[in-house]
C-alpha cells in the first residue's frame, strides 16, 4: 500500500479518531474478536502458509502467553521473534523478505538484545527511544517490529505501529521512522488520556484497527 494512500477501511478509523464518545470506542473494543476472525478470513494464501498456527491462535498467544514469558525470562527467543513477525505480516503488510532477515539472527543474540531493551524500558519509560535503537540492531527489525516487541512489555506506553492506527491518528504520508513513531505514540497517549482511566495506547491501537477491518469487510 502506497504511503500516500489510506489503508482500506481506515476512513472509519479516522472518523472514530475524531470522536471522544467513549461508548463508541467501547462498542468497537467489544468487536475486537470479530476483527480477528475477519483478519483470518481475509488472509492471502501466502500469509496463511507462513505458519501452522492461525492468526487467531497467534494473537491469543501474543496477548496471553508471551507477556507471561517476558515477565519471567525478561527476554524473548528467536522462535518467539519469528512468531511475532508472522503475526505482523498477517495483521498488516506481507513482506516475505523480512522473515528471511529475522532468521539470520543468532538465537543468543536475540535473547541478549531483547533482555537489554526490556531492562531499559522497565527501568524508565523515558528509555523507550534507546530501547528501540537496541532492538533495531537485530536483523529484520525496524521501528514497527520494535514497537511490536515492546508493546508486549509496556502496553500502557508503547503502541504497536500499525498502518491503520497511524493513518487514523497522525495521517499521511506513512513512514516507519523513529521520529514518526514518537509523533504516533504521543497522539495515542493523548487519546487514551482523553478516553479515561480504563484506556491505554494498546487499546486505542486495537480499536482503531478494529474500526478499519470491520469497514474493510463491508466493502
Amino acid at each position: 500500500m502506497a504511503p500516500n494512500k489510506l489503508r482500506p477501511g481506515v476512513e472509519s478509523a479516522v472518523e472514530l479518531w475524531k470522536s471522544s464518545d467513549t461508548a463508541k470506542w467501547e462498542e468497537l473494543y467489544c468487536s475486537y474478536e470479530d476483527s480477528r476472525e475477519i483478519t483470518q478470513r481475509l488472509l492471502k494464501n501466502s500469509q496463511v502458509k507462513l505458519s501452522k498456527h492461525s492468526f487467531i491462535e497467534d494473537d491469543k498467544w501474543k496477548e496471553e502467553n508471551l507477556p507471561k514469558h517476558i515477565s519471567s525470562k525478561k527476554s524473548i527467543t528467536l522462535s518467539q521473534l519469528e512468531r511475532l513477525m508472522v503475526w505482523k505480516m498477517r495483521r498488516g503488510q506481507f513482506r516475505p523478505t523480512l522473515m528471511g532477515l529475522i532468521r539470520r539472527n543468532n538465537p543468543s543474540c536475540v535473547e541478549k538484545t531483547t533482555c537489554q531493551a526490556i531492562a531499559l524500558v522497565e527501568k524508565s519509560v523515558e528509555n523507550i527511544p534507546e530501547a528501540f535503537k537496541v532492538i533495531e540492531g537485530l536483523y529484520g527489525v525496524g521501528p514497527a517490529t520494535a514497537s511490536l516487541i515492546l508493546s508486549v512489555v509496556l502496553p500502557d506506553h508503547v503502541p504497536f505501529m500499525s498502518d491503520e492506527a497511524m493513518d487514523a491518528s497522525i495521517g499521511l504520508p506513512r513512514s516507519y521512522t523513529s521520529s514518526r513513531y514518537a509523533q504516533y505514540q504521543k497522539a495515542l497517549s493523548a487519546k487514551a488520556e482523553e478516553l479515561g482511566v480504563k484506556w491505554n495506547v494498546q487499546l486505542v491501537e486495537k480499536v482503531l484497527y478494529t474500526a478499519a477491518i470491520l469497514r474493510r469487510n463491508e466493502v
